[in-house]
């Protein structure tokens, strides 16, 4: 069902349409979702350089929006920012698609948008609705799932008139004045099929000068390597080879796994002769895959095939060992600047755990194709020759398939488990806290010991934040650390109550000087999920610098996803016992690492479960520890309940 505004949305709808003649239900709803992206990109390069947001600029708006909502100074009056629903971002994971129930409906087109701001998930319905002179897709309304707001009912509360203005709306296709690149080059630019012209030069994609997205722990990693040397102009049944490829990579981006890892090097594409010439456009990291397209469009064929010395800049383009990584070259040439692919290659095979190189040969001859099949080789990898438009589509497929099997690594040896030394432990029996303990912003009435030996905390609404320094309630223990290694080590009960719930366990200095070990509640259309998070705040008290590792419990290491009937009830079970019977919080150091974990056993066969972050390298870790329940940052109001059932610091022994 499409989201109603507040305001008469389908009257609105309805008036464009007219205008328009009705034709909506030919609107391609790529384009939508396309347009979608380009007034995000445009918002953020608005804020990134210092122009304000986006929806401030009457002018600059106005090609994405319905004529109401291009208001001068809207987001002010508002007071918070409805693109992040926050008014300071940190985005991530960003997804634009459409939706996947009722794209176009009555002429109007409905696109999702999800984001992670802060760590904190955040959903969106974008409704777009076609209008004149052009009949392009113009943004209606935006409704945010997480707090039930919408765009064009908090505007009409505002007392905006929404009805369309007399004239034509400008849009993308007929704005009469320059728009950000942000938005330009968020829609594919289609090189000059002509070779000798200059290639497309996207702004901010210069090495050195990379965006992205962070590493997904949970996803692998994949590196594309495309060639766009000279010959790349040469044509199959007519059509160029390059122009082959950017249809075949496309298609393929838009069919990874989200939680891929993916980037993207070229070679070949900037200078005749020059058998330097390789370029890391995108390092790999969690983008949205559409962010890659714009750069393959742009690629125009001039130069040399130096495979051998991508192969050996590819290890820089990948993140540390320690996840499944997958190289995929695409050539339909051989090596021609003196190097060694095939040693290239096993070097990079052995740089990482299960790192394979695979490889597609296109328009070759059957002794070119046995020089590449060596690369792959090798590179631990699989050979995919292709001599027409088709087999190479297939072959380019067959070959990312190959890239998400992931060769199991062999069992380690069973390891005894060290026993530990326990040099404090608070068992919260009451009547009153250790000594060592300190509360800071105490709030009494919402702390009690229980009769079954535990601590009772309440937490209310947004203000028990971890990085609030007003949080209430944030026991910190007054004792030295040991100077080696050591484990923090909190047992907890919470209850799903307002899908807000947190619990931290941190080396604290101050609200924005701490790391610390995270589990938090997240709304979720499916359901509510389970996270933990390895979070580093470090820096300026007025703009600390913040470093996270989250992963969602419930989409993957515990539960495949909770949006199935199965994977629901038993992510529901897992939360019921983290209510009933609890969970372990860790927060380690060992040597310079410090790691996450969070530990529960299910009741029944006695099923363990168990998951540790990525670590973090702390030179010199320093801090006292610190426990806090409460709620993330953007929790509406409401009561969580916390128990906490004993605390330790334990010393691993030799």
């Amino acid at each position: 069902m499409f989201r109603n505004s507040g305001i008469a949305l389908w009257a609105l709808a309805s008036s464009l349409l007219a205008a328009c003649g009705g034709s909506a239900q030919a609107q391609d709803i790529n384009a939508a979702v396309a347009l979608v992206e380009q007034f995000i990109g445009a918002h953020r390069t608005h804020l990134d350089t210092m122009q304000g947001p986006l929806l401030n600029d009457a002018r600059a708006v106005a090609p994405y929006v319905v004529d109401g909502l291009a208001v001068d100074g809207l987001q002010g009056r508002l007071g918070f920012d409805p693109i992040y629903n926050a008014q300071d971002f940190e985005i991530t994971n960003l997804r634009v698609f459409a939706d996947p129930t009722t794209p176009v409906l009555r002429g109007a087109a409905q696109v999702r948008v999800s984001l992670d701001n802060f760590g904190q998930r955040q959903e969106f319905v974008y409704t777009l609705v076609p209008v004149a002179p052009d009949n392009a897709w113009q943004i209606s309304d935006i409704y945010s799932e997480n707090s039930d707001w919408s765009l064009a009912g908090m505007a009409a509360n505002l007392g905006i008139d929404l009805r369309r203005q007399n004239g034509s709306e400008v849009t993308l296709q007929n704005v009469g004045f320059p728009i950000p690149c942000a938005s330009a080059c968020g829609q594919p630019v289609k090189a000059d099929a002509q070779e000798g012209h200059d290639p497309i030069v996207v702004p901010g994609m210069e090495e050195g000068d990379l965006p992205g997205n962070g590493i997904n722990p949970a996803g692998r990693n994949l590196l594309l390597i495309l060639d766009a040397s000279g010959s790349m102009w040469g044509q199959i049944e007519g059509v160029a080879k390059i122009t082959t490829a950017r249809q075949a990579l496309t298609g393929i981006l838009g069919d990874l796994d989200p939680a891929t890892n993916v980037g993207l090097m070229a070679y070949g594409h900037r200078r005749e002769g020059d058998c330097s010439d390789t370029e890391i456009l995108y390092p790999v990291a969690n983008y949205d895959a559409g962010r890659l397209i714009p750069a393959i469009e742009g690629l125009s064929p001039r130069g040399k095939t130096p495979i051998a010395g991508a192969l050996e800049r590819a290890a820089a383009a990948m993140p540390a060992a320690g996840q499944s990584s997958s190289v995929l070259l695409i050539s339909d040439g051989l090596e021609t600047c003196g190097g060694d692919p095939c040693a290239a290659a096993a070097r990079l095979a052995q740089s990482g755990i299960d790192t394979r190189v695979h490889v597609v040969g296109f328009d070759l001859n059957e002794e070119e194709h046995a020089a590449l099949q060596c690369i792959a080789e090798k590179g631990n990898g699989t050979y995919h020759p292709a001599n027409d438009a088709r087999s190479f589509v297939a072959a380019v497929k067959d070959a990312v398939r190959e890239t998400e099997t992931v060769t199991p690594a062999p069992a380690p040896a069973p390891v005894a488990r060290p026993t530990a030394e326990t040099v404090f432990e608070e068992t919260f029996d009451g009547p009153a806290l250790n000594a060592a303990w300190r509360v800071d912003n105490p709030a009494e009435e919402l702390t009690a010991f229980t009769p079954q030996g535990a601590l009772f905390v309440a937490a209310l609404g947004r203000a028990p934040y971890f990085t609030n320094p007003e949080a209430t309630n944030r026991f910190v223990l007054d004792r030295p650390l040991p100077k080696g290694d050591f484990d923090l080590v909190l047992d907890f009960r919470v209850n799903v109550q307002t899908r807000r719930e947190g619990v931290m366990l941190s080396l604290f200095e101050a609200a924005h000087e701490q790391i610390g070990a995270r589990m938090w509640l997240e709304p979720k259309g499916c359901g509510t999920l389970l996270n933990l998070s390895l979070v580093r705040i470090s820096g300026a008290e007025d703009d600390p610098e913040t470093t996270s590792f989250d992963t969602n419990l419930l989409g993957g290491p515990w539960v495949d996803g909770v949006c199935n009937a199965a994977g629901r009830e038993r992510g529901d079970a897992i939360l019921e016992t983290l209510g009933r019977d609890g969970a372990q919080l860790r927060l380690k150091r060992r040597g310079r690492e410090i790691t996450a974990s969070l530990e529960m056993q299910m009741p029944g066969e006695g099923e363990a479960l168990s998951y540790t972050t990525q670590s973090i390298t702390v030179l010199r870790p320093s801090g006292a520890a610190s426990l806090l329940g409460g709620h993330g940052h953007k929790a509406l109001p409401g009561e969580s309940h916390f128990e906490f059932d004993r605390f330790a610091i334990e010393v691993p022994k030799q």
